[in-house]
């Protein structure tokens, strides 16, 4: 149920955010830049939620790591995780 609750918050602050970032930009230019402005705010964007996120998430599976597999005194995959840890 916790998780559920905080989806929805997160979804509900990405639209509260999304429309006013979209009709501030509309207005602040030209209408021959519209378009173009548009697919700047939207790379930008992109770029900010895309490249982060998975780095985020990735770091927190691996500090979640209770038992790594070690061959030739190198890191390799991860055998058990602490399930508390990703949660």
């Amino acid at each position: 149920p916790l998780l559920l609750f905080f989806m929805f918050v997160v979804i509900l602050f990405t639209f509260l955010s999304s429309i006013p970032a979209l009709t501030a930009t509309l207005r602040c230019v030209s209408d021959r830049q519209k378009s173009f402005a548009l697919g700047i705010q939207w790379i930008v964007v992109r770029t900010l939620g895309g490249i982060p996120g998975p780095i985020a998430f990735g770091s927190m599976i691996d500090k979640s790591c209770l038992l790594w597999q070690d061959q030739c005194s190198e890191q390799g995959s991860c055998y058990v995780y602490q399930n508390s840890a990703m949660s």
